[in-house]
């Protein structure tokens, strides 16, 4: 492959930025048209892609978070769940090395997905994870965010099902 003609390492980390706030943009938005759509899940890609290119495990597992919200968001239960195992492998070999925030991440996505995907006992044991990590948040901010991404009110400290 030729040399590219710019800091290949910098244009990595750009270009996962750029992606994953466009992700998260069409994930939190109220509705989406079938392009966006589309292109919400090729970004939500092409961010773990880019980050796995100059990151830390970290980065990947909340990548990871932003394809399976995509997946969720699209509807797509199959690869959502899917995503979710991997968010959730990559999330107990972070263990403590993850901030209270991403393992509630990991927890709302994976809950949402497989509530989704019909998976009652797996979505309920994640709602359960989730209830108990959302009891470490600090900042109501945080909460009030896990509720709007997945749809999942804390507010009585036991997260409600997921619609």
């Amino acid at each position: 492959m030729a040399e590219p003609p710019f800091d290949l390492k910098k244009g990595h980390r750009w270009f996962a930025v750029e992606l994953n706030n466009l992700g998260w943009e069409y994930v939190e938005a109220e509705s989406r048209t079938d392009d966006e759509v589309e292109r919400m899940i090729h970004a939500a890609h092409g961010a773990c892609f880019h980050w796995l290119q100059v990151v830390d495990l970290l980065h990947h597992l909340r990548a990871q978070c932003l394809i399976v919200s995509a997946y969720c968001a699209a509807g797509l239960s199959e690869p959502a769940m899917r995503h979710a195992e991997k968010c959730l492998a990559l999330s107990a070999q972070a263990s403590d090395t993850q901030s209270k925030f991403d393992l509630a991440c990991v927890h709302g996505c994976a809950a949402l997905a497989y509530a989704q995907g019909g998976a009652t006992k797996q979505a309920e044991e994640q709602r359960d994870a989730l209830d108990k990590a959302c009891t470490k948040l600090e900042s109501q901010d945080e909460i009030q965010l896990i509720e709007r991404l997945y749809r999942i009110p804390l507010t009585t400290g036991r997260p409600r099902p997921l619609n």
